[in-house]
């Protein structure tokens, strides 16, 4: 094959056979696999130096930048030169996340780096393809060369033998290294994102294939350049790939993500996604009602969106909050703080109660155990209908004095009072959730109990479900931990949500400020399954005091129909 000029501008009527150098100019596409020629009017060097706003400028001169786009390509530029090695970013539909992150960022990246390989994964073959073949048009069309070994749009190479790759999620990527990755939209859809059985299809090709294929890579000069992961994501699931991702900080070995979460249309930050705390959480510059991009999708545009997709969809694919922020079961505006006592009384609770949740059969990938204590708050109730509810006679003076200091006749009570069902004041005190193998479990528990001991309150039971654990252990448990009571599961998970769910509607049941990791679970709960060991673990305890409650005060009925007994 002759050489041809730097300065030869091929032309369409020259035959396409497999030795022709293609200008990228004339071949936008790029389609045949064939080496590019850079174009002298268009070429560019990127150096070490070269900003990614500077190639973006040069690739697609009519970008438009706003705040959300200099925003991502600030991020962009920091994993470009190493300095940042783990990003999630979760935006609404169209919002241009993808344009920057998974086509133009890949060009710009292999540009810098032509001697390491980026690798582009989507919910399928297709979609990655579409992102890579955008790649390899913008890093051509800046002037720089494809490889004559494989230009072919899964898998086109630079002369310095780096690269990129694409392939869909759960695609073939054994067998290849990668120094960026790119997660693109894991999910096609609903019901993708919604299936038990899809997520962990993911997540075990992600744990066995895409994570085992990064690799540090060594650049022209010889620096050392960390393996870079890049996730780009609409949240359709509160399950979805980005919650187990940010669950998984909580283990030995933490990530520690940058995360960018954007909902369409800004919210108080009380309200906005919760990410631990050994994550970096990049800040929303907006005040709440401000949409994300009006340039692209202005307000009035994201609200008739958001009347017809209603609030369960509106919130997960465009605020990034896959639950409403009304719960599911258990809604927001139902979580009540606890009602006040009267000035200089203590706070009694009569029965205290740790109520567990525990799984440690299945070794290091089980479910984690749940932990809530919870208090039945004692009744400051009328000294006449206390008499009459322990069957004594109140003395008719005693009775007078009471009735005359607070103007009321005591002998009987107010006429219009509260039910007595309202003596019924649940109130959840903390809540934790921790993996824990047995002997973890009861070191746990015993120190709990000697530091609720220290604190002055000693709970009247711990409570653990009796088939969920087997025999052997309560008997053990039983030997190691005091006051510990097996409890006989009547019902599922979800029908025992169900039956205290009106219970906390109704105010019956309020929460303290170290409960909030079991208020955003209950929030989160959907009896389809998930995160629910702290739920499970307050659903036991208040079941439980709930019957105690009626049997130990003597009413006949309770005032919601349990759902075990019909």
């Amino acid at each position: 094959m002759g050489r041809v000029a730097s300065t030869l501008r091929p032309t369409a009527n020259v035959p396409t056979d497999g030795g022709l150098l293609l200008d990228p100019a004339t071949d936008l596409w790029a389609d045949w696999g064939l080496l590019g020629v850079p174009d002298p009017d268009r070429a560019t060097t990127t150096r070490q130096g070269q900003l990614f706003r500077d190639f973006i400028r040069s690739a697609f001169p009519s970008f438009q930048f706003h705040r959300l786009s200099e925003l991502l390509i600030d991020l962009l530029q920091q994993v470009a030169d190493g300095q940042l090695t783990r990003l999630i970013v979760c935006c609404p539909p169209r919002h241009g996340k993808s344009q920057l992150v998974s086509r133009l960022f890949p060009a710009y990246w292999v540009s810098r780096h032509p001697e390491l390989f980026c690798a582009i994964a989507s919910y399928s073959g297709e979609l990655a393809y579409a992102h890579s073949r955008e790649a390899r048009h913008y890093y051509r069309i800046t002037g720089h060369a494809l490889s004559k070994d494989s230009a072919a749009v899964g898998n086109w190479l630079t002369p310095q033998r780096g690269g990129c790759i694409a392939a869909g999620v759960r695609g073939p990527f054994t067998g290849k290294g990668y120094n960026l990755g790119i997660i693109d939209d894991p999910y096609k859809g609903p019901e993708d994102a919604k299936s038990a059985l899809q997520r962990e299809r993911l997540i075990d090709w992600l744990k066995s294939v895409w994570f085992t294929r990064a690799e540090p890579g060594l650049t022209a000069d010889g620096a050392l350049l960390p393996a870079a992961q890049v996730v780009v994501q609409t949240r359709w699931d509160h399950h979805d790939m980005t919650a187990w991702l940010l669950e998984q900080e909580a283990e030995e070995n933490p990530e520690h993500w940058t995360v960018l979460n954007l909902p369409a249309i800004a919210e108080p930050e009380a309200i906005s996604m919760q990410i631990p705390h050994t994550c970096t959480k990049v800040s929303d510059w907006r005040q709440p009602g401000e949409p994300l991009c009006p340039e692209r999708v202005p307000l009035v545009v994201l609200q008739r969106i958001r009347t017809r997709l209603g609030s369960y969809w509106w919130n997960a694919l465009y605020q990034q909050r896959p639950s409403p922020a009304e719960g599911l079961l258990f809604r927001k505006d139902w979580i009540q703080p606890p009602l006040p006592v009267a000035p200089g009384q203590p706070r009694r609770y009569a029965p205290l109660v740790l109520s567990c949740d525990l799984s440690f059969k299945d070794g290091k990938d089980n479910d984690a155990c749940g932990f809530a204590l919870l208090g039945l708050l004692e009744p400051q109730r009328h000294p006449a209908v206390e008499a009459r509810r322990q069957g004594l006679a109140l003395a008719a003076s005693a009775a007078g004095a009471q009735g005359a200091s607070k103007g009321v006749n005591a002998t009987h009570p107010p006429s219009g009072g509260p039910d007595p069902w309202a003596d019924l004041q649940i109130e959840a005190l903390w809540a934790h959730r921790q993996r824990l193998d047995l002997p973890g479990v009861i070191k746990f528990l015993l120190a709990s109990l000697a530091s609720l001991e220290w604190q002055g309150l000693r709970p009247n039971a711990v409570l653990i479900e009796d088939a969920a654990n087997g025999p052997a252990v309560c008997q053990l448990l039983r030997r190691q931990v005091p006051g510990l009571i097996a409890i006989p599961p009547k019902g599922s998970k979800a029908s025992r949500a169900h039956a205290v769910a009106p219970l906390v509607e109704a105010g019956q049941v309020r929460f303290a400020r170290k409960a909030d990791s079991l208020i955003e679970e209950l929030l989160a709960f959907s009896p389809r399954g998930g995160v629910d060991d702290q739920v499970d673990a307050f659903c036991q305890g208040v079941l439980w005091i709930e019957a105690q409650f009626w049997r130990g005060r003597g009413y006949g009925s309770s005032p919601v129909p349990m759902v075990f007994s019909r």
